[in-house]
């Protein structure tokens, strides 16, 4: 069943999305238009359940929202689930007190949800209105559940060399564990699904429960759902066994199924058979953000995984679960989602995917022809699907052995290991689900398409392309972010920023444009505070958004930007009166310099104001920032032609190389004046074929004494990414910068085409 969570008056089934044939019940929410009354507290469909006497099944829904806005300030992603939990059940706790005393009063069958403050009742008539009298009863909304058909079976397509399945192949998955011996080590996934079984060969070893001496299933298997023989892990239907193959299956032999098959993964049981109730669904979503043992006690959020795949949806515009999308996110787990099988009309989107804090993915042939089944989205307020992958012919692990499938339920699991691979390459982005977002999306092969809303490379039946799981792990290796690429934001530090109820400041920055935050009428100025998820970056402008429906109006606002914090905030864009205007979108662009730093800051000077102001969205970009390095001197050894001046002539077709056979050999670079640096980017010429260098990097004020700046490590340089590798590190005064080769895997010197140094 799906469970609305705004204006949808009747809810339907949640149900696996299931390959090409599979049917769907209901359709968008009609939501009111402004002028129109309010909707009734009560669903119509619940009214009939309970008519004549008669007992029913609802949902009823508070009006209280949880405020996020303390997770970002801890450290760690055990620490952010906790914080998550703590603040979802403390607004669930407060607000669900008097329902739940009703209910206990009329001897009813209830059980209560935390993670999206929702109740599910089971009542009568008399109940039903005693609840909607409870001023904190936003909703009671109906549940139906509808049943889909079994997944059709399809013929095993080609496999490639050495028993790797076309699927993985094709998003070159293989060349990840091959080149960067990456295969998801020390990452956890997992699947809401029909249940997965957990002793099949392909997944066997990399099942958590599987302690290498025997088999405990605590904090490995989440059951909800139920249909189980025993309390180990079962599949009801084969479609939770085929996903979780996608992600990690490798029998060590020739089945080599699964896109990452070094990481665990664990599971939950959030479906029945075809279809998946709202009840199951929540639970097991409550249940990732804190795996419990077998007896659903002692919920350890060290234990929640890092990637969630979610083959599972509706048709039809629904936000019942964007709480726990929201929560997951704010934790630093990922959410994989479908996005659906009701293809190739336009607007087929299903939800939980369609909704933009999942990620999710449409299918793609062995021919890279996109499925006809394969969802897609309208164009209205954000392209969806995010990304495409492999889901026509797919080969995966069954219960008993081995079958293909057809659906974007094959796709979304390949997306969600390829996250896998990014996270153990790049320790630091794991958890940072934003950042990760924009490799997938930026690394992503361009499929432009017409036929749905939109045109150009974006657009709402690839998304932003094919995925490229090597592209991806390579460009997040690289460091590299290209100019004009969006910068994750998270709340920074902000004392007594001031909101109006269910509308605070960390609605600004979720990637929501229909949320926003407010700023009391009785407020005279305020700064809001805001950091790169991530660590510091540069950037030279911001995106300013006001709600959709908020009528033409002028602002006047200021930027700060820092890079340690509050304590040397500089203005970097002064006061100035900017006019917003719904017709070109509600947004204005704010340039400035580029800056390095850990902050910004928004400053409204000049309250109170009316109407109050609303701020749905702020994004910042990168900008190149400034390279010290260009042009100016440079020494070190040098083979004859091929000088050292080719490095900082901002030209990638002309080349350095150090005397052969003699390292170490060292690239010296005078800045002209100490400045602060904050990066340094590497390039060879785009068409050379891939190598790695091992480098250390130092620096000096004198030209004499030289510190480390970055210490010795490998720099692997592809012609996939550009051939162009970075290393941030935290800000350094100097005037000279040292680069200290020691080896290279291609030839026995140093080579560059460019350095660039990045100063603030």
């Amino acid at each position: 069943m799906r469970l609305s969570h705004a204006l949808v008056t009747v809810t339907v089934a949640m149900a696996l999305v299931l390959p090409s044939g599979a049917a769907h019940a209901g359709g968008p929410a009609n939501t009111p238009a402004a002028a129109e009354p309010a909707p009734p507290k009560i669903a119509a469909a619940v009214r009939d359940s309970v008519a004549d006497g008669r007992t029913g099944t609802f949902w009823v829904r508070l009006a209280k929202r949880a405020d996020l806005g303390t997770v970002a300030g801890e450290k760690t992603r055990a620490a952010r689930a906790t914080e998550v939990i703590r603040v979802r059940k403390e607004a669930a706790d407060s607000s669900q007190r008097r329902v739940i005393a009703t209910l206990r009063d009329a001897r009813a069958g209830f059980t209560s949800f935390w993670i999206s403050n929702t109740v599910r009742v089971t009542g009568d008539g008399a109940l039903l209105e005693r609840l909607a009298a409870l001023p904190e009863v936003e909703k009671i909304e109906a549940d139906v559940p509808v049943r889909l058909p079994k997944p059709a079976v399809a013929p095993r397509a080609q496999a490639t060399v050495a028993g790797v399945e076309w699927n993985v192949g094709k998003i070159r998955a293989d060349q990840v564990w091959d080149e960067y011996s990456d295969r998801g080590q020390g990452i956890v996934v997992a699947n809401i699904d029909t249940g997965v079984q957990w002793d099949h060969p392909a997944l066997l070893g990399q099942y958590r429960g599987n302690t290498g001496g025997g088999v405990n299933h605590d904090y490995a298997w989440f059951n909800p759902a139920g249909g189980c023989p025993t309390a180990a892990p079962c599949d009801t239907d084969g479609h939770g066994t085929h996903t979780m193959g996608t992600m990690a299956g490798d029998d060590g032999g020739t089945n080599r199924i699964g896109v990452a098959p070094g990481v665990r993964w664990i599971a939950a049981k959030g479906c029945e058979g075809t279809d998946c109730s709202a009840a199951d669904l929540l639970a097991a979503g409550q249940w990732m953000l804190a795996p419990t043992d077998l007896a659903g006690q002692n919920p350890r959020p060290d234990l929640a995984p890092d990637v969630v795949n979610n083959s599972w949806g509706g048709l039809g515009y629904s936000e019942w679960y964007a709480d726990v999308l929201a929560s997951w996110v704010q934790a630093g787990i990922f959410p994989a989602f479908s996005i659906g099988n009701d293809g190739p009309d336009c607007g087929t989107a299903s939800y939980p995917g369609g909704l933009p804090h999942a990620y999710s993915s449409a299918a793609f042939d062995v021919n890279d022809v996109i499925a006809p089944f394969s969802s897609r989205g309208d164009g209205a307020p954000y392209i969806k699907p995010d990304i495409a992958a492999p889901g026509v012919n797919v080969r995966s692990s069954v219960p008993g052995g081995y079958a293909g499938y057809s659906g974007t339920s094959m796709a979304s699991p390949h997306t969600a290991a390829t996250v896998a691979l990014i996270w153990a390459a790049v320790p630091s982005l794991r958890g940072n689900v934003d950042a990760t977002r924009e490799i997938l999306d930026s690394s992503a092969v361009p499929k432009p398409d017409t036929s749905c809303a939109s045109a150009g490379t974006v657009n709402e039946v690839w998304g932003h392309g094919k995925l490229d799981a090597y592209a991806a792990v390579t460009r997040a290796r690289s460091g590299v972010i290209a100019p004009g690429t969006e910068l994750p934001l998270v709340m920074g530090y902000n004392r007594s920023l001031p909101g109006t109820d269910g509308h605070w400041g960390f609605s600004s920055v979720d990637r929501d444009p229909a949320t926003y935050w407010e700023v009391p009428a009785f407020v005279n100025s305020v700064s809001i505070n805001y950091a790169f998820d991530g660590g510091r970056r540069t950037t030279d402008r911001v995106v300013v958004q006001l709600p959709a429906g908020e009528p033409a109006r002028t602002l006047t606002m200021s930027v700060q930007a820092a890079y340690e914090g509050t304590v040397d905030n500089v203005t970097v864009s002064p006061a100035q009166t900017y006019s917003f205007n719904p017709a070109t979108g509600n947004k204005v662009t704010i340039t400035f310099p580029p800056v390095h730093g850990c902050c910004l800051s928004l400053s409204f000077p000049s309250g109170p104001w009316s109407p109050t102001i609303k701020i749905a969205e702020v994004q910042a970009f990168s900008a190149a920032g400034k390279n010290a390095a260009l042009g100016r001197p440079v020494q070190g050894s040098a083979q004859p032609g091929y000088g050292t001046a080719n490095t900082v002539d901002g030209n990638t077709s002309t080349y350095w190389e150090s005397t052969n056979n003699a390292f170490p050999q060292s690239l010296t670079v005078d800045l002209g004046a100490t400045c602060r640096i904050y990066q340094v980017e590497m390039a060879l010429p785009p068409s050379w074929g891939a190598r790695t260098q091992t480098l250390s990097i130092e620096g000096s004020t004198d030209g004499v004494t030289y510190r480390p700046i970055a210490g010795s490590r490998a720099y692997a340089f592809n012609p996939a990414s550009g051939n162009t590798v970075a290393t941030s590190f935290n800000m350094a005064a100097v005037r000279y910068v040292r680069l200290v080769f020691i080896a290279n895997t291609a030839w026995p010197a140093g080579q560059l085409s460019e350095l660039r140094v990045l100063a603030s």
